[in-house]
């Protein structure tokens, strides 16, 4: 969970100067909403997967570092039914490689 629509930011970082359409999925009041992010990980995090899957009679938690990943793991295996792990990563993390509309796989972007 990076609080964005992940790959549409990817292409407004990439490709417009980091100028946002709406893809911005968290509080509208944080500066990540314009691409102004302060903080590498948002304090709150919206919606709450978590307390969603919990409605759901389904475990979960969310993990903000590689350290809670063991324990989190441990956790998720050892629950009795669905579990949810959510992994909260920056926004600012790009998937690669990827490659640009209208282009072919030469044209590739790998870093």
């Amino acid at each position: 969970n990076n609080q964005h629509l992940g790959m549409v930011t990817q292409w407004e970082d990439r490709f417009h100067e980091g100028n946002r359409a709406h893809t911005y999925l968290g509080p509208v009041d944080h500066p990540e909403a314009v691409g102004k992010a302060t903080l590498e990980i948002a304090d709150v995090t919206y919606p709450n997967f978590v307390q969603i899957a919990k409605g759901f009679g389904i475990g979960g938690r969310q993990v903000r570092s590689k350290k809670e990943f063991p324990d989190a793991i441990r956790e998720m295996i050892e629950y009795e039914g669905a579990f949810l792990l959510e992994a909260v990563c920056p926004y600012q993390e790009h998937v690669l490689p990827m490659i640009p509309g209208g282009k072919t796989v030469r044209d590739i972007i790998i870093e």
